[in-house]
C-alpha cells in the first residue's frame, strides 16, 4: 500500500512536468522546423520597387490648379486675394486633410473625380492617374498623395507586439525598432526576421544586429506591412517551474492535510 502511495505521488509531478514541457515557449512564432533546409532571402537594404497602394490603404491628397501655384503662394504667405473664393477653398482643403480608403474592389471614391481604381499603383502612378482625370476640367492640375496608414508590425522579443505607423518613406529598421521600444531583455539581437510582402509572396530576411558589423543591416529601409519578429531566448527551467508551481503548491497542501488527518 505504501509503495502504491509513493508511486502515485511520484507520478503526479512527472505528469505535470510533461504537460508543462508542452506549454513552455508555446508563444514562439515563425519557428523553422528542425532539419528543414529553409533558406533566407537576400537582404535588400532598399526596397526593390516602390510601394504600391493596396486594399485597406488610406491616403490624403492635395490638389491645386496651375501646377499648384496657389499652394506655393499660400505657403509663402503671398497675398492671393484675387479669386478669393478658390483661394479659400484651397486653404480649407489644406486645413482639412480628409483621408480616402482603397476598397476591397481596388476603387476609391474621390471628390471631383468619382470612383477610380488605384490599387496596385505606386504613388507616382496614382498621382499621374488623378492628374489625367482632373485635367479634363482644370488647367494644369497638381496632385500630391500621402499614405496615412503606412505601418509595420513589430514583435520585439518576449512581450507585447506593436503596430508602428511610419511617418516617412525612409524609415530604417533601427528606427522602427526604436519606435517599438527597442529589443526586449530576452530578445535575440542576432536573430531578427523581417517578412515582406512581394508579388511572389512573403520574402523572409534574417538580420543580425548583435555586433557593430550589423550597422549596415540596421539601415535597411522598412516598407508598409512588413512584419519584424525578434526571436527570444528560451528559458526552459524557469518556464517549467512557473507552470508547475501552482500544482506543486496544491499537492503539497493536500499531502500536508492528509498527513495531519492520517498520521499513520
Amino acid at each position: 500500500m505504501r509503495n502504491s502511495k509513493i508511486f502515485f505521488l511520484a507520478l503526479i509531478p512527472a505528469l505535470l512536468l510533461l504537460n508543462s514541457c508542452a506549454n513552455v515557449n508555446s508563444n514562439i512564432l515563425f519557428k523553422i522546423p528542425k532539419g528543414d533546409q529553409f533558406k533566407f532571402d537576400s537582404l535588400p537594404l532598399k526596397p526593390s520597387e516602390d510601394y504600391k497602394l493596396g486594399v485597406g490603404d488610406r491616403f490624403s491628397f492635395l490638389f491645386g490648379t496651375n501646377s499648384g501655384e496657389k499652394i506655393i503662394l499660400n505657403q509663402s504667405g503671398v497675398n492671393t486675394s484675387n479669386g478669393g473664393g478658390n483661394n479659400n477653398a484651397l486653404m480649407n482643403q489644406q486645413r482639412n486633410q480628409f483621408t480616402y480608403l482603397v476598397r476591397q474592389d481596388g476603387y476609391v471614391n474621390l471628390p471631383l473625380i468619382g470612383e477610380v481604381k488605384l490599387s496596385n499603383k505606386t504613388i507616382v502612378e496614382a498621382e499621374d492617374t488623378l492628374v489625367n482625370l482632373l485635367s479634363k476640367n482644370y488647367l494644369n492640375p497638381f496632385v500630391q498623395i500621402r499614405i496615412t496608414n503606412q505601418r509595420v508590425i513589430i514583435f520585439p522579443g518576449k512581450g507585447d507586439a506593436m503596430v508602428v505607423y511610419l511617418q516617412n518613406t525612409n524609415t530604417s529598421l533601427l528606427e522602427a525598432l526604436a519606435m517599438a521600444g527597442g529589443i526586449r531583455e530576452e530578445g535575440r539581437a542576432n536573430s531578427i526576421k523581417l517578412m515582406r510582402k512581394t508579388e511572389k509572396g512573403r520574402e523572409i530576411y534574417k538580420i543580425d544586429l548583435s555586433t557593430i558589423g550589423g550597422l549596415n543591416e540596421a539601415q535597411m529601409i522598412v516598407q508598409s506591412n512588413d512584419y519584424i519578429y525578434v526571436d527570444f531566448k528560451s528559458r526552459v527551467a524557469s518556464s517549467i517551474l512557473a507552470e508547475i508551481a501552482p500544482w506543486l503548491s496544491l499537492i503539497t497542501t493536500g499531502l500536508l492535510t492528509y498527513s495531519i488527518i492520517n498520521p499513520q
